[in-house]
């Protein structure tokens, strides 16, 4: 059929608007799509039919789409009966421990993030789940498929393109479960950004132009998201979600396998849990849950609606969420790189007792530090003068001709990163204790904290008969080069 239309649309550029032709190549449309393109093909290079035309005398439902419309992530059917929030959320996190090695608490966020997903429409922030591990084959999938049973209309998939994900969000507002975006994440700007702006649901959009005439077109980019991966989460989605850090199995666990074919166990768990919400929603949308001081910030935008859920429940299930939320929060690192180094030079004033520093003086202390991205910073080598001017620019800082004992050159004053310091770093800590009165204060020693690097910190005596230095502070692997 497609030889003979392209052999008649030669020599009659009309015949595919002749009703006979166009009822053929519909047909042809219908059933082969990879033939119709070449059709398509040949027609605009043989004749002087417009396939613009073409594609719209042509154009058919789209079968597969049609199809599935009307089954393909529908919402669950909610309980027939009022839900016990508590028994729920209780037998939710059973399912998470039975069939998975998980850090303390994860059960109970998991459990509670389900119920997120669920109440998405009362909740104004919507945290992404980031399931992270240093390997392989740690359980990331399995979670993910444990999840595909118990959240609302699972979408899953281990790859996504931005135009894609947005398009599925508006069409189907389902619950997206990324796995293996360790592969493609990182490296794709536009989908990091598409899914950063699904944070907050007042600015949860994207605009796109759309059509011949590229009209433009406001897309919903709100909905719940789970994100698995190797390593972790770039900065700006890290700061958007709550995390679970798995591990491989130690030869001393041990838990339920789970299967994809064996998951109808979890469908009453997300029918019932599709009824809470439908009789919670109202509540909250409303609600104010007191959250724990230690939590600011974005970090406690992440928590408010699952603690407002666990609120809610009642029961023994206000501390787990909050307990939770501590323990997740714990060891999640979301500064940037600026922060970082801010943080580092500021460490270089306080163990040089400097009031200036050449940038060079710098650069060399930064490439020591093994634990930082300094010592590979672009290809390989190690950051420059350059590269530290362009990353401090933001702050307002930038370098000046300062004189040191020896030397004269580019650097910086300490006192022009009063400011930035103030505002983007914690204090540090006062006052260690004295060598002659280590014995009496054996508790004591340098702080090595995450919010002060290596050791510089100094911690104030808790005994009044502590007071003065250490003989020995601790010696940071990159200080001791300085």
């Amino acid at each position: 059929m497609q030889d003979k239309l392209v052999e008649k649309a030669a020599t009659d550029p009309g015949v595919p608007f002749e009703p006979e032709n166009l009822a053929q190549i519909i047909d042809l449309r219908r059933e082969s799509r990879a033939d119709y393109e070449r059709l398509r093909d040949q027609l605009k290079q043989h004749t002087d039919v417009r396939v613009s035309e073409l594609d719209k005398a042509t154009k058919v439902p789209d079968a597969t789409v049609e199809n599935d419309s009307s089954t393909f992530l529908d919402p669950p059917d909610p309980w027939p009966y009022p839900v016990d929030g508590g028994a729920l959320l209780d037998g939710i996190a059973k399912i998470f421990k039975d069939h998975m090695v998980l850090p303390k608490g994860a059960e109970d966020m998991l459990a509670l993030w389900v119920l997120h997903a669920h109440a998405h429409e009362s909740a104004r922030i919507s945290p992404i789940l980031a399931v992270t591990s240093p390997t392989p084959e740690c359980g990331k999938t399995t979670l993910l498929m444990l999840l595909g049973g118990l959240v609302p209309k699972p979408l899953p998939t281990s790859n996504i393109t931005p135009a894609a994900l947005f398009r599925a969000v508006e069409k189907w507002q389902p619950t997206l479960l990324i796995d293996e975006a360790d592969t493609f994440l990182p490296t794709n700007n536009d989908l990091r950004g598409i899914i950063d702006s699904g944070h907050n649901k007042a600015q949860a959009f994207v605009v796109r132009t759309v059509g011949e005439n590229h009209e433009p077109k406001q897309f919903a980019t709100w909905a719940p998201k789970a994100i698995a991966l190797i390593g972790k989460l770039p900065v700006t989605l890290s700061s958007r979600a709550i995390h679970i850090k798995l591990r491989r199995m130690a030869a001393g666990d041990s838990i339920e396998p789970a299967r994809a074919d064996r998951l109808d166990h979890l469908k009453p768990f997300c029918q019932k849990a599709a009824r809470w919400a439908i009789d919670h929603n109202p509540i909250l949308r409303d609600a104010e849950p007191k959250l724990p001081v230690s939590l600011g910030g974005r970090t406690a935008d992440n928590w408010r609606h699952m603690i407002a859920i666990a609120d809610a429940v009642d029961g023994d299930w206000p501390d787990r969420a909050r307990s939770a939320a501590l323990i997740a929060n714990a060891d999640v690192n979301t500064k940037t790189n600026s922060i970082l180094l801010l943080e580092d030079i500021r460490d270089l004033f306080e163990y040089r007792k400097a009031q200036r520093l050449l940038s060079a003086e710098i650069a060399e202390a930064l490439a020591a530090k093994e634990d930082r991205p300094w010592p590979e910073w672009k290809a390989g080598k190690a950051m420059t003068p350059r590269q530290i001017a362009k990353q401090l620019e933001p702050f307002g800082i930038g370098p000046e001709t300062i004189r040191t004992n020896e030397n004269r050159g580019k650097g910086y004053f300490k006192n022009k990163f009063k400011d930035a310091f103030s505002r983007y770093l914690e204090p540090i800590r006062d006052t260690v204790t004295t060598v002659e009165n280590r014995d009496k204060c054996p508790d004591l020693s340098v702080t090595t904290t995450a919010n002060v690097t290596d050791g510089l910190a100094r911690k104030t005596a808790e005994n009044s008969e502590c007071h003065g230095v250490t003989d020995s502070p601790a010696e940071p692997g990159w200080k001791a080069r300085l």
